[in-house]
């Protein structure tokens, strides 16, 4: 199964996104701030097949994490 890690803050982008990215077949990593991003990705095998960075989250930017 392919893999995706989602840092997004927004509940409704990630409800909607989730579902519609699921329901593809693909399992989801979420992270809801920079620094929880942060640690998941220290913790992480980085197996991911793709990334999906918000810009603008509570405590930081996309940017910054990549």
């Amino acid at each position: 199964m392919k893999h995706i890690f989602f840092v997004e803050d927004d509940l409704s982008l990630i409800n909607g996104l989730s579902f519609a990215i699921r329901k593809q077949g693909y399992e989801i990593e979420l992270a809801r701030t920079s620094s929880e991003a942060q640690e998941r990705w220290a913790g992480a095998d980085h197996s991911y097949d793709l990334v999906i960075l918000d810009v603008s989250l509570p405590d930081g930017s996309g940017y910054d994490i990549c």
